[in-house]
């Protein structure tokens, strides 16, 4: 499957977005729109009060002295609660962490490992992500 989105021009920022399917605790599913952030490592960050709407359980982290931590652009050290979900991805349901931070949905790096993401760099322009081959993983 190919994921499709497109550049939005807000505040004059140009913004890669793709909608997702999100699956909340109960199974239901909520389109969400995700910025992609290639500066981002991790899978997946979305506001808490959409993690609230649908419920998503927090991730388990036995043995860990204290709570995960993000790093930001900045260099700001940010502690951050981690839930679990199921996201639409290829055409299969993947079963991502979400880090709970700030306003944007954002995707990073690691759930686009895999892919070919690209982007018609204007506004409007077209946002691709396909699933990459075996041989190039």
């Amino acid at each position: 499957m190919t994921h499709y989105g497109r550049v939005s021009a807000v505040d004059d920022f140009l913004e890669a977005v793709v909608v997702l399917s999100v699956q909340g605790d109960d199974g239901a599913t909520e389109g969400v729109d995700f910025i992609i952030d290639t500066g981002y490592t991790g899978e997946m960050t979305l506001p808490q009060e959409i993690i609230d709407r649908l419920n998503l359980r927090t991730a388990e982290y036995d043995g860990f002295e204290t709570a995960p931590t993000v790093i930001l652009a900045d260099g700001a050290i940010l502690p951050v609660e981690v839930y679990v979900t199921g996201v639409w991805w290829h055409d299969r349901l993947r079963i991502v962490e979400v880090d709970s931070i700030g306003s944007n949905p954002l995707i990073g790096m690691t759930l686009l490992q895999g892919s070919n993401l690209s982007v018609d760099a204007a506004p409007g322009g077209l946002v691709t992500i396909t699933e990459l081959s075996d041989t190039f993983c």
